[in-house]
């Protein structure tokens, strides 16, 4: 992976990719790119969970930090980024104790996870409780009302209150149907603020109908633009843009001349507002 493809941009392609399960495409749609770069959210690390709250004593080793200190740490400092970590905490315990691995990690560390460090994750992961099962979806509402990046994204693909049949089966419940509307104001909010991975999962959602919401020609096709031009500035040379035109011109050919220039508009406010964060962050 190009050492230009930065977190961002993965982040994007993770949330099309998520998105693409989430609304499966139709047979005629647009094709698998935006899912080519697809991987798993890096960031998180076998180390950061068993040292969150480890202090260093002098000759020594530290004593391991247990699920449930972790959580109290984190919870305590009433962070949103916190309250996103503890979600992470408590969802890779989960995927761990079904699957007896960390797909996520394996992707970040480039390998399989080693004898110990399954081990360390099933020590870490064995006073999981059903109350800390029950919170974790709590944590995430929290990071994802505040804008943590990702979050929305993993908001909207836990489905209401974790049950995505609801979708499916009680489409007209009062309670899926505000779920709805606050998934994508969140995602919408934080599309406004070049949050990538919310510019690429609605982008996906609006191509065509879904069980969150219709289809948005225009609304998708802004989407694309705003990806396909941070894109261009993220990736290094040679490297082919998964939003390029050759890709997309069906999407392009469903608007009106009035259409494609609010898209644009959008696109550019959005590409803007990535590149000011962008120019933040490379000036410290």
């Amino acid at each position: 992976m190009n050492v230009k493809f930065t977190g961002l941009a993965i982040a994007a392609a993770i949330a099309a990719a998520l998105a693409l399960a989430y609304w499966p495409a139709p047979e005629s749609a647009a094709p698998d790119a935006a899912a080519s770069a697809a991987g798993a959210p890096a960031g998180r690390s076998l180390e950061s969970y068993l040292n969150i709250d480890a202090s260093p004593v002098a000759d020594a080793a530290p004593m391991p930090v247990t699920l449930a200190q972790q959580l109290a740490r984190l919870a305590a400092s009433g962070k949103p980024e916190d309250a996103y970590a503890a979600y992470n905490l408590l969802d890779d315990c989960i995927v761990f104790q079904q699957e007896g691995r960390l797909p996520g990690l394996e992707f970040e560390l480039g390998r399989e996870m080693a004898a110990e460090e399954k081990a360390a994750q099933q020590q870490l992961c064995a006073g999981l409780t059903q109350r800390q099962r029950e919170d974790r979806l709590g944590y995430l509402a929290t990071a994802a009302r505040a804008g943590v990046p990702g979050a929305a994204t993993i908001f909207l693909s836990e489905g209401p209150f974790g049950d995505r049949s609801a979708l499916r089966n009680r489409p007209d419940d009062p309670l899926v149907q505000a779920w709805k509307r606050q998934a994508i104001a969140q995602l919408t909010a934080q599309a406004d603020e070049a949050e990538l991975s919310s510019v690429a999962t609605l982008m996906m959602a609006y191509l065509r109908d879904g069980e969150v919401v219709r289809k948005d020609a225009p609304q998708a096709y802004g989407y694309l633009l705003a990806l396909r031009q941070v894109y261009d500035d993220i990736l290094a040379p040679g490297v082919t843009n998964p939003y390029q035109d050759e890709y997309w011109h069906w999407l392009q050919a469903e608007l009106t001349p009035e259409q494609q220039a609010a898209a644009s508009a959008r696109a550019q406010a959005i590409v803007a507002k990535y590149r000011q964060h962008a120019g933040r962050a490379a000036h410290g």
